[in-house]
Order: structure tokens, then C-alpha cells, then sequence
């Protein structure tokens, strides 16, 4: 009765266990991957292929998969650089990027999952300091952007071959030590006070432009007023001139028109007191 009762046992374990890998079977041979993400599928560690979004099926004991985003993450670091004249900096730096989905694959088969610590930041720590390298701590205050704008540019440049999209850069803070802080600010407003003396010099300058201009425009007036005044001069005198010519031409011409003139101009009251020798004018007795 022993036996009966062993093999009663024997073939409930079996069902037990065929119900349980049955259950194991057909929970772990589906998965889903959401969308922004993309699957690895390894079989025995090997990358078999990869899985986008949507539901699949693996091989129970097999096959595993790995859940790789390929969405926008942002990675911040705090970064120490050097400024071309020695000037120690702690920068904020901030990196948005993405994977590229047609190379998921190949980052996780070089880098693993923790490619960000692997690659990303180390390559951001390097451009960022060769960068930052080449401008003066005053340039690095002052062009900001143009710095952020380089580091971006060295980054996508870096990761254009690995997969990696950088999308877009920030320079979130810069630390300069305190006192080099104050020394570039009193610099600056040392800068500030020269532009604006070269300013005011500036406009003085105009200004006594402006005054010769206009004294020379007044002179050049009287000039051509004293000019015009002579030339004016000159005619009349001119034309007087030619009218005692002209007037003398007549009386040589005609001795009768100074009498005329005198009679015409006579009033026709005779003297009151003659010289002896003098005559009567006018009349003219061998005439008459």
C-alpha cells in the first residue's frame, strides 16, 4: 500500500512542477517596451537583436532583455577649469542629449548601461577645459555665450560617429574666486569710465568741428559779400567814368552847352557885389 501512495505523490509533484513552469513559461516569455525606449534582447549575454516599442516574446531562460530610453535626458555636472592666464573657475554645466535609437546597440555592446560616466562626462569635463583654455578669465565673463556655443560645437562634433545627439548646451553659473571677482569688476568699471571720457572727447571734438564750420561759413559770407561790394564799386566807378567821358566829349564838342547849363541853372538874380575886373554872368555883350 506503500507504493501506491508514493507514486500518488510523485505524479502530484509532477503536475505541481509542469503547472508551475507552465506559469513561468508564459509569464516570462512576453515583455513590452514603451514607447522612448528600445529593448536588447541577450541570449546568453549576446545582443540577438533589438526590440521597439510595443509587445513581444523571448525565450523563458534564455533570452533577457535590457531597457535602454532613447529619450531627451539632461546630465549636469560641476565641472574645474583653468582660464588662459591661470585663473581657476567652477562651472555649472548642463548637457542635453539622446540617444540615437539605430545605435542603441552599439553603445551598450562599448560602454554598458552606464554610458553616461563612461564617455558622456568624461568628454565633457575634456572639451570643456580645452575650451575654456584659450580665453582670459575677463573674455570668459564677458562672452558666455560664445563659450557655451564652442563647447556645444565640440561636443556634437565628438559624439557625431557614437550615436550620441547632443541637442543642446547651458552654462548654468560660473565661480571665480572672490577677490579675482572684484579685481575684474573694479576692471571693468575702469573700462566703463574711459569709454565714456572717450565719449564726452568725442563729442567735444564735434562740437568745435561744428563752431569752425560755422565760423568759416561766416567768414567765406563776408568774403563774398566784400567781394560782391567791390566788384559793385568797381562798375559804378566804372560807369562814372565813362559818364564824364562822355560828358567832357560833349562840352568839347559843343562850348554853348555850358552856357546852357549856367541859364538853366541861373535864378535870375544878378549879383550884389562885383569885382572890377569881373564879369556879368551870362550875358555876354560882344553877343548881344
Amino acid at each position: 500500500m506503500a507504493i501506491p501512495k508514493i507514486r500518488s505523490a510523485s505524479v502530484l509533484i509532477g503536475i505541481i512542477f509542469s503547472v508551475l513552469l507552465t506559469i513561468i513559461m508564459f509569464w516570462g516569455g512576453w515583455y513590452t517596451v514603451e514607447q522612448g525606449d528600445r529593448a536588447l534582447v541577450l541570449r546568453f549575454g549576446k545582443v540577438v537583436y533589438v526590440a521597439e516599442p510595443g509587445l513581444h516574446f523571448k525565450v523563458p531562460m534564455m533570452d533577457g532583455v535590457v531597457k535602454i530610453s532613447v529619450r531627451t535626458r539632461k546630465l549636469t555636472e560641476k565641472l574645474a577649469v583653468y582660464s588662459k592666464d591661470i585663473q581657476s573657475a567652477e562651472i555649472g554645466m548642463s548637457v542635453n542629449y539622446a540617444l540615437l535609437p539605430a545605435n542603441v546597440s552599439d553603445i551598450y555592446t562599448r560602454f554598458g548601461r552606464d554610458y553616461e560616466t563612461r564617455i558622456i562626462t568624461p568628454q565633457i569635463m575634456a572639451k570643456s577645459k580645452d575650451v575654456f583654455g584659450q580665453y582670459n578669465a575677463v573674455e570668459i565673463v564677458q562672452s558666455r555665450e560664445k563659450l557655451t556655443a564652442r563647447v556645444a560645437e565640440e561636443l556634437r562634433a565628438q559624439f557625431e560617429n557614437v550615436g550620441i545627439r547632443v541637442e543642446s548646451v547651458q552654462m548654468e553659473n560660473i565661480d571665480f574666486s572672490d577677490e579675482y571677482e572684484r579685481s575684474v569688476e573694479e576692471r571693468m568699471k575702469a573700462e566703463v569710465e574711459v569709454q565714456r571720457v572717450r565719449q564726452n572727447l568725442e563729442r567735444e571734438k564735434l562740437s568745435a568741428d561744428m563752431v569752425r564750420t560755422k565760423a568759416k561759413g561766416e567768414a567765406d559770407a563776408r568774403v563774398m559779400a566784400a567781394e560782391s561790394e567791390a566788384r559793385a564799386i568797381a562798375l559804378r566807378g566804372a560807369a562814372e567814368a565813362e559818364a564824364i567821358k562822355a560828358k567832357s566829349s560833349a562840352l568839347s564838342a559843343n562850348p554853348a552847352y555850358v552856357k546852357l547849363i549856367e541859364a538853366e541853372r541861373w535864378d535870375g538874380a544878378l549879383p550884389k557885389t562885383m569885382i572890377p575886373t569881373g564879369t556879368m554872368p551870362i550875358i555876354d555883350v560882344n553877343q548881344q
